[in-house]
């Protein structure tokens, strides 16, 4: 049977995925639940000074409530941004979550505190290059309990349209400060993660649809690459109950990709029942 600490690191990496891959164009590696800040809102020709979202949500796996293996959570995220100059934000981020079942109570996820410039350079008719860096709070008990200080990554997003589709691909690196090269456990820490995210969109009216696929590896503190690729991904359909307040459902699932020797094809599950959540959502912007 897991223990408690196990069911908290898989409660708190499948919360990140359900809230963060349903924001397109700005995820997190799938360790760490992180979101950056929202685009600009603009209306008429003038350009909100400051913005935000909330979000609330209902977040469980596909095993039943009698099953040792069920989790189930309510959880939050709030983001704030300020822009200014012409295509600079300031942003802020950060959430948590109630356990259902289990080791019941309240558990924070990291804050992030990053810059980002939103139109770094164009191309073609729809086709745009971003960038942004932040750094990680330790907040969440998970990143406590592995000593670290804090985090700092890059990511260049670049967007462009095919037909009505949105498509945006990020490649991101991201470098860690641990107090201690390895956790209480025993574990070499990751001291350099890279990834790449991948994201559609699609908008129907109010209706709104998104997929979303983020794959990386890591290097150790002793310079030791992974041994595999995690991989996440995820799939949204909302609807826009008004200008300012959407409701959403997301199914994610996660996975590691290892190749098997000589060469031949490694594990690689797209949806894996252990491994799979689901999320219901409303977020309200401001």
């Amino acid at each position: 049977m897991q223990t408690n600490s196990t069911r908290m690191s898989m409660l708190s990496r499948f919360i990140g995925c359900t809230l963060i891959l349903a924001q397109p164009v700005f995820a997190e590696k799938t360790e760490e639940p992180i979101a950056e800040a929202s685009e600009e809102k603009t209306t008429g020709n003038s350009t909100n000074a400051w913005g935000g979202s909330l979000s609330l949500g209902y977040d469980s796996n596909f095993f039943q409530a009698t099953d040792y293996r069920s989790s189930r959570a309510l959880s939050f995220h709030g983001s704030l941004y300020f822009s200014f100059w012409e295509s600079y934000s300031l942003y802020t981020n950060s959430g948590g979550y109630r356990t259902l079942q289990g080791a019941e109570g309240f558990y924070s996820t990291d804050t992030v505190v990053g810059l980002s410039k939103s139109s770094l350079l164009t191309f073609g008719e729809s086709g745009n290059v971003s960038i942004s860096g932040q750094f990680s709070i330790p907040t969440s008990q998970s990143s406590q309990d592995n000593f670290l200080n804090t985090a700092f990554r890059v990511q260049t997003p670049i967007s462009f349209k095919l037909a009505d589709i949105g498509i945006t691909v990020a490649p991101r690196i991201r470098k860690n400060f641990h107090q201690y090269t390895t956790s209480p456990n025993g574990n070499v820490n990751i001291s350099w993660a890279l990834g790449l995210l991948l994201v559609a969109n699609y908008t129907y009216g109010d209706a709104f649809f998104s997929a979303s696929a983020l794959g990386g590896t890591s290097i150790n503190y002793n310079g030791r690459w992974a041994d595999g690729y995690s991989y996440g991904g995820s799939l949204t359909t909302g609807y826009n109950l008004r200008d300012d307040l959407s409701l959403s459902l997301t199914l994610a699932s996660s996975g590691v990709y290892t190749d098997a020797a000589q060469g031949t094809l490694g594990s690689f599950d797209i949806f894996d029942e252990a491994k799979a959540t689901y999320s219901l959502g409303l977020t309200y912007s401001f």
